[in-house]
């Protein structure tokens, strides 16, 4: 890993490629691995990089020629190969039309508005920073990571011909959910919650991942990988129907704990409860979380739910529990707005449809997960 990541960061340095060709070691030909551009954004990182070997005296002269792999065994000379990284459109579309649906009323407009502005980043088609990473036999050959700021990133590449996969992460870094682990093969390598977790916080941010195989040809090759969103979000919006509350909180279960990259495919062998994040505006409370998404399917127990939502209310000194229970799948790149009503005893009842809801009144703490109060 660390030897894939320095020579990642040799990308703006281009090396002598008649030796590359005389040279059948695969290993010392991925060291020349050399990234243009991806996009205007990355044009300053890379030139920092080649003026800090230059710097160091290991910058090489641009202007060798390719004459050196003439008549010579052409197996492992390199080529240029272009890679289009493109954020889907879709979340965004997803978000605008729950809120539409749910949120239809003249008095829930202003709680309307306040939820797109507080999902904008997260439903969004503009990545911040990108992460790729080059596997060969199930091995890390190349990894490189650049803030791009854009909805699509450009990149081009040199490496001999050969197969190879490539696994693409966006928003890493500025992200709440940091945790990548296995990144020396493809087969292990996953985003997730940091071990050890329990009770975590919502993600700040959409997070995007594409994956694909490459041939590498004797000829210069374009690819367009698209980057799909990976997570979730999910929102209750309570009617105070006019009653006061000394506090409202919540959290997010049943959802998954992390995401196999390479096979796309999410994992639910722990249970991380998600904190949600608390708006008021007018008559109206707002608890939102992001998250990985929850299992496919139905659950056979329709009032446990594939995903909960616990809601706690505290009034007049006692706490109330109210568990939302959702059977329906809350899939990556969408988000579900259920809307509830409260009553004088702190209970909520559900407004949107095929949702349930149970209660306990003067709910005391305790059970799986500590509940902060």
């Amino acid at each position: 890993m660390a030897d894939a990541r320095r020579r990642g960061a040799q990308a703006g340095v281009q090396a002598d490629p008649g030796r590359v060709c005389r040279d059948n070691s695969k290993a010392k030909i991925m060291t020349m691995i050399k990234t243009k551009h991806i996009l205007n954004s990355m044009h300053a990182p890379l030139r920092k990089v080649a003026r800090l070997w230059c710097a160091s005296g290991a910058c090489v002269v641009a202007a060798l020629s390719l004459a050196s792999c003439i008549d010579e065994d052409l197996s492992d000379c390199g080529v240029d190969y272009a890679v289009e990284y493109m954020v889907e459109h879709k979340p965004r579309t997803n978000l605008q039309r729950e809120i539409a649906t749910e949120l239809a009323r003249p008095e829930e407009q202003a709680m309307a508005l306040r939820i797109e502005n507080a999902m904008s980043g997260v439903f969004t088609d503009i990545a911040h920073d990108i992460d790729l990473s080059f596997f060969d036999d199930n091995r890390l050959e190349w990894h490189q990571s650049a803030v791009i700021d854009a909805s699509s990133a450009s990149v081009t590449v040199y490496m001999p011909r050969g197969d190879y996969r490539n696994l693409a992460l966006a928003n890493i870094e500025k992200g709440s959910m940091r945790s990548v682990t296995g990144t020396d093969s493809d087969l292990t390598m996953a985003i997730g919650y940091e071990a050890g977790a329990d009770t975590v916080n919502s993600h700040t941010c959409g997070f995007f991942s594409s994956r694909m195989d490459m041939h590498i040809e004797d000829r210069n090759q374009k690819y367009r990988a698209w980057l799909y969103m990976l997570n979730c979000a999910a929102a209750v919006v309570v009617d105070r129907n006019g009653q006061q509350a000394d506090d409202i909180w919540g959290y997010v279960e049943g959802t998954a704990s992390s995401f196999a990259i390479n096979d796309s495919v999410y994992s639910f062998s722990r249970k991380p409860v998600v904190r949600t994040v608390r708006m008021t505006e007018g008559g109206y409370d707002c608890l939102y979380s992001v998250m990985l998404p929850s299992p496919d399917g139905t659950r056979a127990d329709a009032d446990a739910g594939l995903w909960r939502m616990k809601v706690y209310v505290k009034k007049d000194g006692k706490i109330t529990e109210n568990v939302v229970s959702v059977n329906d799948p809350l899939p990556a790149g969408d988000i579900r707005i259920i809307r509830v009503r409260m009553k004088d005893d702190g209970s909520l009842e559900a407004v949107t449809a095929e949702v349930g809801v149970s209660v306990t009144l003067d709910w005391k703490p305790g059970g799986s997960h500590d509940v902060e109060i």
